[in-house]
């Protein structure tokens, strides 16, 4: 039968065993053997349904691997600007000759916001694509545009561990209800499906803002420590975000210029700027902590 035929095909290019096969049906091993051998002279409408639809989901399963890897190389060749996720998908179904054609063998979708990734057609991304890409806390969402970050180098890195240490020993020793937070932690500003940024260190005062996947509204004091592909932004995009969200007070440390840039709440054009050598007050805490940023590369 040309039917079973082409199942056998997809199965073989699939590279998977007639027991994973029966597996994913939901189907005896013996069943779905005597299916593939021809054994079975006239197997059931649902046996075959059964195996074409867990032919489609594996087949689907290695597009959106495909379409991960694609997008990531994108990312990282556009690593200094903003993605264009449009872009992107136009791209993606030139080069698979897709044009507006539904995806080959994919079952056709009502909603573009459910199924399958390529499908979309929105200028903006959600916060599903991070869940479609993997966990990666290189990557953010800024107003629906992806963002790649540089891994940090060694001196970023502990320059972000000793403010970390110094803010939570301030706390802990004042018995402070707030929680700090320096480890990679997504901060849902908004509470938005179109942001999910990663600050490098942040405070938070209200409990109820700290959920297991994410922080869900405005920090209390966030910190980022610049690096080459990320200083405009932390100047720019982010610094708006932070204090036009309810960011009580921004940081923003300038390694190359050794310099750091402050902002507080109800001031969001004023920037009060240190030196490295400088006593710098923390205004959530009313200058009863400051910080010198030498310090903190040691």
């Amino acid at each position: 039968m040309d039917e079973i035929k082409k199942l056998k095909d997809r199965k073989k290019a699939l590279k998977i065993t007639t027991a994973q096969l029966a597996y994913l049906a939901e189907l005896p091993v013996g069943t779905v053997s005597k299916v593939m051998t021809g054994e079975t002279k006239n197997p059931s409408y649902i046996t075959i349904e059964k195996i074409d639809r867990a032919l489609l989901h594996e087949e689907m399963l290695l597009r959106i691997k495909k379409y991960r890897e694609l997008l990531m190389d994108y990312i990282k060749s556009h690593r200094d600007e903003n993605v264009d996720q449009k872009e992107f998908e136009k791209k993606y179904r030139e080069d698979n000759n897709l044009n507006d054609a539904p995806i080959p063998y994919a079952i056709p979708i009502l909603n573009e916001s459910d199924g399958n990734l390529a499908l979309r057609k929105a200028d903006r991304v959600d916060v599903s694509i991070l869940h479609e890409i993997g966990e990666d806390k290189l990557i953010e969402l800024l107003d629906g545009h992806l963002i790649f970050n540089e891994a940090p180098g060694i001196g970023h890195q502990r320059i972000v561990q000793n403010l970390g240490r110094v803010l939570d020993n301030f706390i802990s020793s004042n018995k402070g209800k707030c929680q700090m937070f320096n480890v990679g932690v997504n901060v849902r500003l908004d509470e938005d499906e179109y942001t999910s940024l990663i600050p490098d260190v942040l405070i938070v005062c209200e409990g109820e803002k700290v959920h297991e996947d994410a922080i869900y509204g405005a920090p209390d004091f966030v910190i980022e420590v610049t690096s080459p592909s990320t200083r405009h932004r932390d100047y720019n995009e982010k610094m708006h975000k932070y204090m036009g969200s309810g960011v009580r007070e921004y940081w923003i440390v300038d390694t190359e210029k050794e310099k750091v840039t402050t902002y507080i709440e109800g001031e969001p054009m004023m920037a009060y700027i240190y030196s490295f050598d400088d006593d710098i007050p923390l205004y959530i805490y009313n200058g009863q902590l400051t910080i010198k940023m030498n310090d903190m590369l040691i």
